[in-house]
């Protein structure tokens, strides 16, 4: 556990597999935490091939327990802002990789780059366009949350109001058009989640991107064989890169 800049407890797990200063943060999607399958299988195949890892849980998820109108795109970016500043301060991890899915991936791309010494980025099909992603948040579900307060999904994860507004107020890659360090974009053909032209022209945009695409992978990769290529190029990315 550590503390937050509002003083509420964020809790991560540390996997040290080398004596280097390089570290990958993982940033979960939304409605998601740290245990996901996604983060899990990364992490595990970061361990095998003696990759230094943090995974964490964003505020209101998990294990880092908040009311869920703490959830929002401003504290996340917070969140992993302390995040990088406790592995810095802690453990002496001065050069930060950062690693983003779904929506984690819109809050690596807000952090600032030269502040935090990041040297590469992972986007895993990035929810980065506000109005081309994730179940249109922009359309039924903004109105709903504004009538009553909140939106609530299905598997009970509520989104307030006021999520949706500060989500809205973010434009997500200026940060990465503007810098020169790696940025591999990993998005799947199929996925109906995010869409895969958001991948396709940010990707353009920034000076120095890879994207591979995976052929009718969906948005989490649940094939096996989908989830063994990410995996994979995300690992020749970190190494050879």
């Amino acid at each position: 556990k550590y503390r937050t800049y509002n003083n509420y407890n964020l809790v991560g797990i540390l996997n040290k597999k080398n004596d280097n200063d390089e570290i990958v943060i993982i940033c979960h999607a939304r409605s998601s935490n740290k245990d996901s399958r996604v983060n899990t299988k990364l992490s595990n195949e970061l361990n095998k091939n003696n990759i230094n890892n943090f995974r964490f849980d964003f505020i209101s998820c998990g294990e880092s327990k908040a009311d869920y109108k703490e959830y929002s795109i401003t504290n996340m970016i917070k969140n992993l802002e302390d995040t990088i500043n406790m592995l810095k301060n802690k453990y002496n991890y001065t050069k930060i990789i950062l690693f983003g899915s779904s929506i984690g991936g819109k809050i690596v791309s807000l952090i600032e780059i030269e502040k935090y010494n990041v040297i590469k980025i992972i986007l895993w099909y990035p929810s980065l366009d506000y109005n081309r992603t994730w179940m249109n948040l922009a359309g039924k579900k903004e109105k709903y949350a504004k009538k009553i307060g909140y939106y609530q999904f299905k598997n009970g994860t509520k989104l307030s109001y006021e999520y949706f507004k500060d989500e809205r107020s973010y434009y997500t890659f200026k940060e990465l058009r503007k810098q020169n360090l790696p940025v591999l974009f990993v998005h799947g053909t199929n996925d109906h989640y995010v869409e895969v032209k958001s991948s396709i022209k940010v990707s353009k945009k920034c000076k120095n991107a890879k994207l591979f695409l995976i052929e009718g992978g969906d948005h989490g990769f649940h094939k096996d064989d989908d989830m063994i290529k990410a995996l994979n190029i995300t690992v020749e990315f970190l190494l050879n890169q």
